[in-house]
């Protein structure tokens, strides 16, 4: 934990004191600094990093998925769900776009929406603890008691320690 601390605080003085040149401006760049400030529950100088990735490639998937996490932070979640659905349209099997989309709209207590978004992402990465574990909240949350149970416990089998507690409490 104190070498991903140095780590972040390495990046962000980098990204600060050397000159653009030396640290070169690249989206990539850009999402890298939005990351460090995103660590630093900085959120606001996280978008605008990221802000910058996209202005600099609207393309760049990477930009949309993290900046998504940034909204979701700040309860901005229109805004996620737009980004989320962005960096699924740049990379349809990306897992964890469609996992954090799903928890946009299970805080919004959107639940059908959230299981079909946790739906897909199990598809894509059949191994997702914590889009079975989410998928089994949100199944509760709709009375499906059978359907949220099968879910804890094929989370618990993949190392989900809120599944085996949730499990431990039934």
């Amino acid at each position: 934990m104190k070498r991903i601390a140095i780590h972040i605080a390495l990046t962000l003085l980098c990204s600060l004191f050397l000159p653009d040149t030396l640290w070169g401006e690249s989206p990539k760049s850009h999402v890298k600094k939005g990351e460090a400030y995103y660590e630093l529950s900085r959120f606001d100088e996280a978008v605008t990093e990221f802000d910058l990735a996209i202005a600099a490639n609207g393309n760049y998937q990477k930009a949309y998925y993290s900046r998504g996490k940034a909204f979701f932070e700040q309860k901005k979640y229109s805004e996620a769900i737009l980004d989320y659905t962005r960096a699924i349209e740049l990379k349809k099997d990306c897992a964890r776009a469609f996992y954090h989309r799903g928890r946009v709209y299970a805080a919004l207590k959107r639940y059908r929406d959230a299981i079909d978004d946790y739906d897909r992402a199990i598809a894509i990465r059949q191994a997702y603890g914590k889009a079975w574990y989410a998928r089994g909240l949100s199944k509760q949350e709709i009375n499906d008691t059978t359907g949220a149970t099968e879910d804890m416990k094929r989370a618990s089998e993949l190392g989900n320690e809120k599944a085996l507690e949730w499990l431990a409490g039934e």
